[in-house]
């Protein structure tokens, strides 16, 4: 790929940052300068965000902004379990991780890319990768969807960034999903998108038809990306599902987004446990609906936080004992790792004014009650 000057600089410069890479290329005027820089970034990162390439030396990684919007591994395989699909077009191809995948499940995947040298890097990689059953093709969305070829699933990860910031609209993606939608159902029945975790769930439903499902997706209680199914011929309620990856397993609640709307939901101070869901149920809203399936009583109406006396199993989230409802005293020496829930104070105002310490296991909660008092709930991990 690089002659071996090169392939060693790159190797002797893996643990250096950008700056000083940049500042010894500098001297090596004949170098291609980007394109190392580029290789060398990817190989810091994809340990963590793609270990599967560490088998594959020869990998051409595109730049860090193409790097940064790609699916990671983990997220990728979860999608590549939704498709029942034999023919599938990523019409927004970029790094072609999530193709990779789709590989693996489909018979035949279509890689559509605008940008010439992303296009090129990733044809160069479905080789080195050994997924002969990808076809590339340098295009736009909007002028390969015109040849009306059929497919079994359309997949789109629309452009979310321009030069000045970062874009989580329909209307200010590209390709716009929303002009696009007639002539993508005349060449399939579906069609998967992936759309910013910042993106809000009523205006998909205001902007979008035939939303059959939704799967809101965080890693590590960390939110990456939200799915949304398009059906032509949806005729059911749309279910959204709530998918916390963990390196033990994964955590999935489903819901129905109108039964949620209409649930009644019981309230108590604190009783025995205390239970906080995971950041998917946060970002999907289903505050009524984790409390009716686990048979919780809530805090209050805007504290999301829920309680019991007896212990409850398999909950989706953190699952806490509690210690004690009382302030921390100034000068205890207390250890605790803070949340601040519907409360005046954040977190790190508490930490400083109580000279309060980490901790994994033990957690101070800061929050408001039904009547609007304010508490602080001491709890263990269970």
């Amino acid at each position: 790929m690089f002659p071996k000057e090169i392939e060693k600089f790159i190797q002797d410069n893996l643990h250096q940052s950008t700056a000083k890479i940049s500042l010894k290329l500098s001297k090596k005027t004949t170098w291609p300068k980007e394109e190392i820089i580029n290789q060398i970034n990817g190989l810091q990162k994809s340990k963590s965000k793609f270990p599967f390439l560490e088998a594959y030396s020869n990998f051409k990684f595109p730049s860090p902004r193409a790097f940064s919007q790609a699916s990671s591994e983990q997220t990728a395989k979860f999608k590549a379990q939704l498709i029942q699909a034999e023919t599938i077009a990523d019409l927004s191809g970029g790094m072609g991780i999530d193709s990779y995948f789709f590989s693996r499940i489909a018979k035949k995947v279509s890689y559509i890319e605008a940008n010439n040298t992303i296009y090129e890097k990733a044809t160069f990689n479905f080789k080195v990768l050994k997924a002969h059953n990808i076809e590339t093709y340098h295009s736009t969305a909007e002028d390969f969807i015109i040849n009306e070829n059929q497919f079994d699933l359309i997949y789109i990860d629309p452009d979310r960034r321009n030069k000045e910031k970062r874009l989580f609209l329909l209307e200010d993606c590209k390709p716009n999903v929303l002009n696009l939608l007639p002539q993508l159902f005349k060449i399939s029945n579906k069609i998967l998108l992936k759309l910013s975790p910042i993106i809000d769930l009523e205006s998909l439903f205001r902007q979008l038809p035939n939303i059959s499902t939704i799967w809101v997706v965080a890693v590590k209680n960390d939110c990456k990306e939200v799915l949304v199914k398009l059906h032509k011929d949806k005729e059911q309620e749309t279910k959204i599902n709530c998918i916390n990856l963990l390196d033990e397993g994964m955590e999935d609640f489903q819901f129905d987004y109108q039964t949620e709307k209409v649930s009644e939901v019981s309230y108590s101070k604190p009783l025995n446990y205390l239970y906080e869901p995971n950041v998917a149920i946060y970002k999907a809203g289903a505050f009524k609906s984790i409390a009716k399936k686990f048979g919780l009583k809530k805090l209050a109406p805007n504290t999301h936080l829920y309680t019991s006396n007896e212990k409850i199993e398999n909950f989706p989230g953190r699952n806490l004992k509690i210690m004690a409802v009382d302030k921390p005293k100034k000068g205890s020496q207390l250890s605790a790792s803070i949340v601040s829930r519907n409360f005046p104070q954040t977190a790190d105002e508490i930490r400083a004014k109580y000279k309060i310490s980490e901790s994994k296991d033990h957690f101070l909660y800061a929050c408001r009650l039904q009547d609007n008092s304010k508490v602080f709930i001491h709890a263990e991990r269970l």
